[in-house]
C-alpha cells in the first residue's frame, strides 16, 4: 500500500556540493533523494535518516524526527541547508566526518 506525502510544516533547502539547490517539502521528496540520488558520504547520520524516513511513512516515527534527521545527514555530507528558504541559516560542518 503506497503512503500518502507527508508533507513538512517547512520546506528544506539544501545546496549540494556542486552549488545546486533543491526544495524538499516531504518525508517522500527526502527518502527519494537518499535512496536514489545520494552520491557523497554515507555515515551514521546518512543511515539515520533513512531509517527515520522509513519509519515516518510507516507513522511509526513523527514527521519532524525525521526531517532534522534528513538535515542532519546532509549537514554531516558537507552540503548546505536552509529552512523557509533562507539558505545559509544553518549549515553542514565543512564535509568533516567522523570515523564510521
Amino acid at each position: 500500500m503506497l503512503n500518502p506525502e507527508l508533507v513538512w510544516m517547512t520546506p528544506v533547502t539544501v545546496r549540494m556540493k556542486g552549488g545546486a539547490s533543491q526544495v524538499f517539502a516531504s518525508v517522500n521528496d527526502a527518502l527519494d533523494f537518499l535512496e536514489g540520488d545520494w552520491t557523497i558520504y554515507r555515515g551514521r547520520k546518512y543511515n539515520r535518516a533513512v531509517q527515520r524516513c522509513r519509519r515516518a511513512l510507516n507513522r511509526m516515527t513523527p514527521v519532524s524526527i525525521a526531517r532534522e534527521a534528513f538535515v542532519e545527514a546532509c549537514q554531516d555530507a558537507g552540503m548546505s541547508t536552509a529552512v523557509g528558504g533562507m539558505l545559509g541559516s544553518e549549515t553542514g560542518d565543512g564535509g568533516r566526518h567522523s570515523p564510521v
